[in-house]
């Protein structure tokens, strides 16, 4: 009878120990499907951020070979990105940018297209920015790359093609200083980027690029997008090269 409560006794614990095993797992597996996502959208805003920034590398070594920024329309006519009165930006229609960034990267990748027609803005044919392929999912929406019509297989509308999409799937805007004043001026996309007065300074840069985020709006607050980069201590997710 002792031996037999003994052996009871034993299996007993085993199931407890058992037991506690599986807690543990269920919690481990708990906590590492709340961070998977985290650390993806952070991997997300490191890449974002890292294109970002050799955009405007690029932008700058265009702006040194030639002493201007890759025009936006045939160069020969007489309105010309180097001589507009604004700021000029390009980008996400969802960013209210009137052209999309095609136009400049026509330039600095070297293709002969759009602005760039038969190497009229790059006659050297230097490429100054190469980039990796989108991503396209079955949708037909191109997220982080290129939205070429060698994308994998993908036929890109005229509007998009060569367009470069951050990770959320829109397009990185791109300012340039048109005015010449040695900042970007950024009053019809953020609120806090613009003019020269203490209260909201425009950076001194000749050119940045930005992307939206995951949000896809410009600014703090979700989907009211209220275009403020910085709300007190509170960031938006939108990815900027002059922060």
């Amino acid at each position: 009878m002792k031996r037999y409560a003994k052996h009871r006794l034993s299996a007993a614990f085993t199931l407890v120990e058992l037991l506690v095993v599986i807690a543990i797992i269920v919690i481990l597996m708990s906590l590492l499907l709340t961070a998977v996502p985290a650390v993806k959208e952070a991997a997300r805003k490191a890449e974002a951020k890292n294109t970002a920034n050799m955009v405007v590398t690029a932008i700058n070594s265009y702006y040194t070979e030639y002493a201007r920024f890759p025009p936006t329309e045939d160069p020969n006519k007489e309105s010309e990105t180097t001589t507009a009165a604004d700021d000029l930006v390009v980008g996400d229609p969802d960013m209210g940018a009137s052209l999309p960034n095609n136009t400049v990267f026509y330039t600095l990748r070297n293709i002969p297209k759009g602005p760039n027609d038969a190497y009229i803005s790059n006659p050297r044919k230097v490429v100054f920015y190469e980039g990796k392929a989108a991503n396209v999912n079955s949708s037909g929406r191109a997220r982080g790359g290129f939205f070429d019509k060698t994308s994998s297989g993908s036929n890109p509308p005229p509007a998009e093609e060569s367009c470069l999409f951050d990770p959320w799937g829109n397009q990185y805007g791109i300012i340039f200083d048109a005015s010449g004043d040695d900042r970007i001026d950024m009053k019809s996309y953020y609120v806090d980027f613009t003019g020269v007065d203490e209260s909201g300074k425009a950076p001194r840069r000749k050119a940045g690029a930005f992307s939206m985020g995951k949000d896809e709006k410009l600014g703090n607050k979700g989907n009211k997008g209220d275009k403020t980069y910085r709300n007190g201590t509170e960031l938006s997710d939108d990815v900027v090269t002059w922060e």
